[in-house]
């Protein structure tokens, strides 16, 4: 069987569905691992990343031109010790989510920023990279997710500029459209609103600030100039030990970061067991790619054919070791043979053949070979005088 017919497919060809299977294994399993984060990423849920207008990539890209250091953290064994810790809570965060969250963030000397939600807005059907307001954010929702800090009231004032009440140098604020205020038993005003009611405030003894209304510091409020003065005094003067050194947390907008075992395969410390398994079996795929070739068919266990009908009797002769007892049959076949192809007459049998025969003129007599034919003792002496008698019928054309 030749190896067209025995491989259909070339090996470019099988290597390349072999590439592709595996990319698109692989891709097929990053979507499952990391697909939620993406898509929330992606998503206009209020984070440091978000460019929508409620979103805070202004602040970051603001403190960071400002000299400030600004890091991203999903993982809280791994952020800094010092610097000021935001935290970004949206319309589906729950009260057991910020309480994690607040835990997780727990220091004696780092302050944290939560900055309330205020919005429910979704994508613009004809322009996804803006955002469309469609109401507030119900006030209930934000007074039970800020009990896992304290008990407070939301409310929203009329548009007003806010008032700043703290000996903190923080410049005024622009006046907002609405202002969203928070007040509570435990926690003490810096920012007023006009009505007397808290914008920003601390719950003393637990180095946590509420910042009610996220328009002052998202990038649709630091739009305006006197925001983002006024932004840059109010991160530094809350964290005065590291002024300008600022941790968002992406746990809240994007998730918690808990692992699966997809994620195990890609993230360290079992991203390295991962890539050797996926070495070892390319290397088991190379050596096998160049140990083995087409395929090959079982043969038969019973050959046909005359061939192996001769080779059959052949072996058996050899193991009866009576190979040379078949020398008078060849002679005898060759002689009729050759009387039969030189249309020699019927009548001519026997000795007689043999004699009409021997007096043809050839290089190779005949009557000697055909003797010795007939009284071989060994095969090696009977296949030498069967070969001249070959050369012999050659000569005479039979």
């Amino acid at each position: 069987m030749s190896e067209s017919t025995a491989n259909p497919f070339r090996t470019r060809t099988v290597l390349i569905l072999i590439g592709a299977g595996v990319m698109l294994a692989l891709g097929f399993l990053l979507v499952n691992a990391y697909g939620d984060r993406v898509d929330r990423q992606r998503s206009n849920i209020p984070s440091p990343t978000s460019r929508f207008a409620t979103g805070f990539y202004g602040l970051t890209r603001l403190i960071d031109m400002s000299g400030g250091t600004v890091s991203l953290s999903g993982d809280p064994r791994g952020r800094p010790e010092n610097g000021l810790l935001i935290l970004t809570p949206h319309g589906g965060t729950t009260r057991a989510e910020l309480a994690e969250a607040l835990e997780a963030a727990s220091s004696e000397t780092a302050p944290v920023l939560i900055i309330l939600p205020k919005w429910v807005a979704i994508p613009q059907a004809r322009r996804p990279t803006r955002e469309q307001r469609i109401s507030d954010l119900p006030i209930p929702q934000i007074e039970d997710m800020l009990g896992a800090l304290t008990l407070a009231k939301v409310a929203r004032e009329k548009p007003g500029k806010p008032i700043v009440v703290t000996s903190l140098p923080i410049p005024d604020f622009r006046p907002t459209d609405s202002l969203q205020t928070v007040s509570g038993p435990k926690i003490y005003p810096l920012i007023k609103s006009p009505g007397g009611a808290t914008v920003l405030g601390e719950v003393p003894g637990t180095n946590t600030f509420i910042l009610a209304d996220p328009d002052l510091l998202n990038n649709r409020g630091l739009v305006h100039r006197a925001n983002a003065r006024a932004a840059i005094a109010l991160v530094a003067g809350l964290d005065p030990n590291a002024p300008g050194t600022v941790i968002f947390d992406t746990m809240l907008p994007f998730g918690a970061g808990d692992r699966n075992l997809l994620r195990l395969m890609f993230e360290p410390p079992f991203a390295g067991v991962t890539l050797a398994l996926a070495i070892a079996a390319l290397l088991a795929g190379l050596a096998t790619l160049s140990r083995f070739g087409p395929v090959r068919r079982e043969p038969s266990g019973i050959p046909l054919g005359k061939a192996a009908l001769i080779e059959n009797i052949v072996s058996l002769a050899r193991r009866a070791k009576r190979t040379h007892e078949g020398g008078a049959a060849y002679a005898d076949a060759v002689r009729d043979w050759a009387g039969r192809r030189l249309a020699l007459p019927s009548t001519l049998k026997g000795d007689a053949l043999d004699a009409h025969l021997d007096a043809l003129k050839t290089t190779t007599p005949y009557a000697e070979w055909a003797t010795r034919v007939r009284t071989a003792t060994s095969e090696a002496e009977l296949l030498h005088a069967a070969q001249k008698l070959d050369d012999w019928r050659k000569e005479v054309k039979a």
